[in-house]
């Protein structure tokens, strides 16, 4: 069985007009000037002429949603059947979608060139051999401030999928990160290529067997790229 497929345009119309049916969840990711941000929206609406999709702008869980502006690029992802499903979009227009009931901030994007479809095994981690080390920096502020050492926490990867992996830091201690912090990552792997270097949401402590303290991160903005698909 496949990992992954992209999707023809007459399956690609049917799950988009059958999460529009559904009101399905969806989670999207953008980048800003403040780091990477994910935030859940719900397909609302898709054009005859398959030119654009609606989804909802509004706050969810008390989160608000960030701030969005036209030709803004954006992944989303959402669940279909069994598989999960997702694509590169554009903000194309703010506005509001109005139902019978009340009128509501939606955002309308333009229609997906592609659609992936994953099947869920896809995201499973695999343990990282004993005999094998994966050296992995971690600092806040995303890639894009790759910091210094000494601001770094260093440690190794017990585990690595596609969506993220559990590192165990080499330091005793909790690091003072807040719950879903963009965080940068620079994984190094044992193939002698150069560092890959990855944006990260910090997803929290996990005890470690030994007493260690060992971090859990999920690697955020990967499908917005070939590069970043290709890592």
């Amino acid at each position: 069985m496949r990992p992954r497929r992209i999707l023809t345009v007459d399956e690609t119309t049917r799950i988009i007009d059958h999460a529009v049916r559904e009101r399905a969840l969806c989670v999207l990711s953008v980048q800003n000037d403040w780091g990477w941000h994910t935030f859940k929206s719900h397909m609302l609406e898709r054009s005859d002429d398959r030119r654009w999709i609606v989804l909802d702008h509004v706050p969810t869980h008390g989160c608000e949603p960030p701030p969005l502006v036209p030709g803004q690029y954006v992944a989303v992802s959402f669940r279909h059947k069994s598989r999960k499903v997702m694509f590169v979009s554009v903000v194309e227009a703010l506005g509001q979608f109005r139902t019978a009931s009340q009128t509501i901030p939606a955002v309308r994007y333009r229609w997906p060139e592609t659609l992936m479809e994953l099947q869920r095994r896809a995201y499973h981690r695999t343990p990282i051999p004993n005999d094998l080390t994966v050296p992995v920096r971690l600092w806040p502020g995303g890639v894009q401030r790759h910091l210094p050492d000494s601001v770094a926490c260093c440690g190794r990867a017990l585990d690595l999928s596609c969506g993220g992996m559990l590192v165990r830091l080499d330091e005793p201690g909790e690091p003072e990160w807040s719950p879903n912090q963009t965080l940068g990552v620079e994984l190094t792997l044992p193939d002698g290529a150069p560092p890959l270097l990855v944006d990260a949401h910090y997803r929290g402590v996990r005890p470690g067997r030994d007493g260690a303290t060992c971090v859990a991160v999920q690697f955020v903005g990967l499908e917005m790229a070939p590069e970043g698909r290709g890592a």
